[in-house]
């Protein structure tokens, strides 16, 4: 299946898990200042560069949902001067051994799984560095 109509049919599934399906009652981490809940999709094979320009686009901090082959993650990327947590969040700025965004989201995801305490993302101005937590395996019912 194309990239884009695979990634159309996952952000269906997303809309209709939120409205009235297993996520429906699931609290999403990621608020802006307006109050909303953005929502970003990636497919796992896409590249990284991708996933963070989607980001990038929504205001730099999202509820962020990966569809891989056999299960549908949950991410959420903080703005990290008001995350819980990421003072003990590993910085990848300083981290050699991070996927760099050339690699795909799997690649990222399988890093993260190894950072229970989560990361902050390299940024141009200190206070605007996203923190990512540790990554959460969701039930997701597929349309």
């Amino acid at each position: 299946m194309e990239i884009a109509s695979e990634l159309d049919k996952f952000r269906n599934s997303i809309n209709i898990n939120l409205a009235v399906g297993a996520l429906a009652d699931e609290e999403l981490p990621v608020v802006n200042n307006d109050g909303h809940h953005p929502v970003v999709a990636a497919l796992s094979n896409e590249l990284l560069a991708v996933l963070l320009g989607r980001i990038e686009k929504v205001g730099g901090y999202a509820n962020v949902f990966v569809s891989s082959e056999n299960r549908v993650t949950m991410l959420a990327f903080i703005d990290s001067s008001c995350a819980i947590g990421a003072a003990e969040a590993e910085d990848l700025a300083s981290d050699g051994e991070r996927p760099g965004v050339d690699a795909t989201v799997e690649t990222f995801l399988d890093y993260l799984m190894m950072k229970p305490n989560g990361v902050r993302l390299p940024a141009r101005l200190d206070d605007e560095r996203p923190f990512i937590p540790a990554p959460k395996d969701i039930q997701f019912a597929s349309v």
